[in-house]
Order: C-alpha cells, then structure tokens, then sequence
C-alpha cells in the first residue's frame, strides 16, 4: 500500500532541478522572483521531499547554493578585512625564513618522488607497447610472405594490365598540354 496520500506529488529529478532557483530564492530570502519562478506550497514541499530522497539532487542544490551564498558574498558592498589571525599567521611565515626554504626542498623532493612513481607506472605501458609493435611487424611480414610478388604483367588491384612507361609518359603529357592551353 502506499502510505502518501493523494495530495503529494512526486516529481522526476528533471522536474526537480527546474525548480531549484526558485526553491532558493524562497529558502534564502523574498528577492524579487519573477512570476514564472514562483513555486506553489505543493510545488516547493515536493521539490524539497525530492532532495530528501535523491542524493544526485541533493548535491547539485547544495552546490548551487553554495554557489548563490559565493556570488552574495562578492557582491556585498562592505569591504573585506583581514583579521587579526591574519596578520599573525603572515608575521611568523616572514619571522620562520630559513625554514620556509627548507619547504622548497621539500617541493623537489615531492616532485622526485612523483617523478619515480610516473616511470614505475609508465615503463610497464611501454613495454607492452613495444610487444605490440614487435608482434604487429611479425605478423604483417609473415603475412605478405604468403601472398607472394604480383603477376607479371598485371596489377594486383586489378585485372587489368599493369600502365607501362609509356602510358605514364602520355599521361604526363596529356597534362602538360592541359595546363599550357593546347
């Protein structure tokens, strides 16, 4: 049985994520909403039973949420100041000095390390690589060993016989007395 009642409406993830400007613009504050983007009490509580019930969902609108509080925030027309912590967080990174190089070694030694795992990773790619090769030129060799050299007097492509030097020479020429206008 189902235990819903009649009233409750159950929507389609795409249904959903339509909805979600105007789910926001009802959840954060009464902005001014065009009428389209407007969502009934029905529309919103089956948006929000949705997002309780589609992880998917969930995310992407916490994800435009997260976005919209982003977009807020920059556009707050109050400065923004450092505090404090700050000021004493950059005061012991210049007071520490020597250790901060001992850091960049650190970075190289990262990079070296990296650097190692890359090849571990890389060197067995190669080799199968080079088999492949190897075993692709073995195969195209032994097969045009069996197919043998082509007929005298005749193409392998065609039945027809193979253009002598002459055909070729008439071929030039008729070109020559195309592109000089004769």
């Amino acid at each position: 049985m189902n235990q819903r009642s009649d009233r409750e409406e159950t929507i389609r993830c795409r249904v959903a994520r339509g909805r979600f400007p105007a789910l926001l613009n009802a959840t954060q504050n009464a902005r001014s909403v065009p009428i389209r983007q407007t969502l009934s009490a029905a529309e919103r509580a089956a948006a929000e039973r949705h997002l309780q019930t589609c992880e998917g969902c969930a995310t992407e609108y916490r994800l435009l949420a997260l976005s919209r509080a982003a977009l807020d925030a920059a556009a707050t027309p109050e400065p923004v100041v450092p505090g404090e912590d700050f000021f004493k967080a950059v005061r012991a990174r210049i007071n520490r000095g020597e250790a901060g190089a001992s850091s960049v070694e650190r970075a190289e030694e990262s990079w070296a390390a990296a650097l190692l795992v890359t090849a571990r990773q890389l060197i067995p790619v190669m080799a199968l690589l080079l088999l492949l090769i190897i075993g692709a030129t073995f195969l195209w060799s032994s097969a045009s060993q069996k197919v043998g050299p082509p007929v005298q007097g005749k193409n392998a492509l065609f039945d027809d016989p193979a253009p002598s030097a002459d055909d070729a020479l008439d071929s030039f020429m008729a070109v020559e007395e195309k592109k000089n206008g004769k």
